[in-house]
């Protein structure tokens, strides 16, 4: 028998406030597409059965879009004569008995088996029996979930939860539980988790799929994707649906840079064939803030136009947060010309005027000074 294990597909999620030439939000219709495209690989692989492990929907009460997304790649996979098997994670279960799970609109279709109530449910297909827990309200209530489980020969559990040994990976969403490690039974034939989002072995027989898209710049270097698992051969591999499309590049070191230098790196990262389409964020550390803001900041700002996202994060030196270098008044016009000289090298003063420029404001540091000195100014 062989089943896909896919989670975390957050249809709805949206971010960043990128919109497309239709006015809807590119990171949310991306979270569609990419589901759609996971639905269009699961067909062509036509496994025996398909698991979600939670987190179908990034809100526990959806729009109309999400669901009918949902909708649409159920009844492709009923249509295809693939049995799915779904549990509700953290986002998309209700976290009080007084309210309504969104899974309640998909119950009674054929061959979609959905555990949503807070407790064990095991679903059959075929010689298969699925273990079942989704998302409990309480952090102790999967052991007692678990005690009620029966093994029948040919079993897969399937869980939504970060497991004790990753716990440093926490992802700190509303309802997150911990999984305890002892649930990791060695008798069953694969273990299919949700909630991590990037695709891990966490034992001999247990998986996190992770999510199909990237939510977030912290998932920059996790593989992404779907999972195909043989439970005869015990063979598991990855299924890739879309290309890689976050990039979150290593932190430069603008040391002693001047604003020419900063800019030339962030054009260096920014060439429009390696943006275009993608989710990207350049890191500077170290930065000068003064050269930073000489830059031209429409320039930059019309860097990232052809990215769903782009980002330009820079952490100005400490040193120059804390103390403010000394200027000796008797100096200013030497100050002042440095000044120019680095808005004449972002290209913020036309050549044509800068000596008439320069001339005029140094004369005027100049009578500053002297003006200081008399305690009256003319700058006539």
């Amino acid at each position: 028998m062989k089943i896909i294990h896919l989670a975390d597909s957050h249809l709805g999620f949206s971010s960043y406030s990128r919109l497309d030439e239709h006015g809807r939000n590119r990171v949310e219709e991306m979270v569609y597409s990419g589901f759609e495209k996971a639905i269009d690989k699961i067909i062509e692989a036509h496994p025996d059965a398909v698991v979600h492990a939670g987190d179908v929907f990034h809100h526990v009460r959806p729009k109309i879009k999400p669901l009918f997304i949902f909708q649409r790649g159920l009844q492709r996979l009923v249509q295809a004569g693939i049995p799915v098997i779904i549990i509700s994670g953290n986002h998309d279960a209700p976290k009080s008995f007084n309210q309504t799970s969104p899974f309640r609109l998909f119950e009674g279709i054929k061959d979609v088996h959905i555990a949503q109530r807070y407790r064990y449910e095991c679903f059959e297909v075929d010689d298969c029996s699925f273990h079942c827990i989704p998302f409990c309200l309480e952090p102790q209530d999967y052991l007692v979930e678990f005690e009620k489980i029966r093994r029948s020969g040919r079993d897969v559990l399937v869980m939504h939860g970060m497991v004790e040994s990753l716990k440093n990976q926490k992802m700190k969403s509303v309802g997150e539980h911990e999984l305890n490690d002892s649930l990791l039974k060695s008798d069953f034939d694969y273990i299919a988790l949700g909630h991590f989002h990037c695709q891990a072995q966490v034992s001999a027989n247990a998986y996190y799929s992770g999510s199909v898209e990237y939510f977030n710049f912290g998932e920059a270097g996790d593989v992404k994707g779907m999972l195909l698992v043989d439970l005869e051969r015990g063979g598991v591999s990855s299924i890739q649906v879309k290309p890689k499309y976050m990039i979150d590049h290593p932190p430069v070191d603008c040391t002693g840079m001047r604003s020419d230098e900063i800019a030339e790196c962030i054009m260096e990262l920014s060439h429009e064939d390696d943006i275009l389409d993608r989710m990207v964020r350049i890191n500077l550390k170290n930065v000068n803030r003064s050269a930073y803001r000489s830059i031209d900041q429409g320039k930059l700002n019309r860097l990232g136009a052809s990215a769903i996202y782009f980002k330009i994060r820079a952490d100005f030196s400490d040193e120059e947060d804390r103390i403010e270098r000394p200027v000796d008044r008797r100096m200013l016009h030497v100050e002042f010309g440095g000044f120019m000289e680095e808005r004449r090298l972002a290209n913020q003063i036309p050549e044509s005027i800068r000596g008439e420029v320069m001339g005029y404001g140094i004369e005027v540091m100049k009578k500053a000074v002297l003006a200081r000195q008399k305690e009256s100014i003319d700058a006539s």
